[in-house]
């Protein structure tokens, strides 16, 4: 074999896999933003350059969103056809921003609504859940740093369902659900101070600074403080650190 037809073997082989490669690349998620040819999803939608759903196009499904339409497609859609419960949410601007729009069904000519070649961002959901509709993901950080912060626990199973529907289904904010988990028993009970508990944030506060347990005719103004002013064990440790025993110990 001769160099020449070595040169040109090799040549074939390599277009050959990068042919292959870029067929995966074409039906993956990550390519949805390029013009091209796709099978249509089950719950989405398809974004034609050209009216009646004619031309390239790209698909994406329900739950996905593009901040900016990639160069070569921005201000270039003509036409969009709606699959399953999807809709979809166009915008003027990129990052969602500008004059918007929606459609919950096949639109064959973007001319007619005013949206010809306009087109900069776009969110397609499940109908009914609105353009801001948060992923499952996303909800389920927001109630676990709710619990965290609030009932410092991780949440229970049955805690985690109940928000995770209420800001998916329902549309409610990380404050709502805050709001909600401060009406709970829990945290009443958490956040309500008693005797008990304040005589406990006493008795930590003088093991940490005098190292020793409180002599309790002695902490009771503290306590009363803890109480009465809602004192904090940070409050009773600066005012410990004022009194002769700290000093001397010092």
């Amino acid at each position: 074999m001769t160099m020449r037809k070595v040169v040109l073997r090799t040549a074939l082989v390599a277009v050959s896999a990068l042919s292959g490669l870029l067929g995966l690349a074409l039906s993956s998620p990550a390519m949805a933003q390029s013009w091209g040819s796709y099978r249509s999803p089950h719950d989405g939608a398809c974004f034609y350059k050209d009216p009646n759903f004619n031309g390239d196009y790209f698909c994406a499904e329900a739950g996905e969103e593009f901040r900016e339409i990639p160069d070569g497609m921005n201000d270039k859609i003509s036409s969009i056809r709606v699959f399953g419960s999807a809709e979809v949410f166009v915008y003027r601007d990129v990052r969602f921003e500008g004059q918007s729009s929606h459609f919950e069904s096949d639109i064959r000519n973007l001319k007619n609504e005013g949206w010809d070649d306009v087109i900069s961002s776009i969110r397609v959901r499940t109908h009914g859940r609105g353009p801001n509709s948060v992923r499952p993901e996303e909800a389920e950080r927001i109630v676990r740093r709710a619990y965290e912060d609030l009932l410092d626990r991780a949440p229970d199973s049955s805690g985690m369902r109940l928000y995770r529907s209420r800001i998916i289904d329902e549309g409610w904010s990380e404050a709502q659900v805050r709001d909600s988990l401060r009406q709970s028993p829990e945290y009443r009970e958490k956040t309500t101070m008693t005797p008990a508990k304040a005589q406990d944030i006493v008795r930590r506060a003088y093991q940490n600074v005098l190292r020793r347990e409180p002599d309790y005719p002695g902490a009771r103004g503290y306590i009363d403080r803890v109480l009465r002013d809602h004192w904090s064990q940070q409050d009773v440790e600066r005012e410990l650190r004022k009194s002769p025993e700290y000093r001397n110990k010092g």
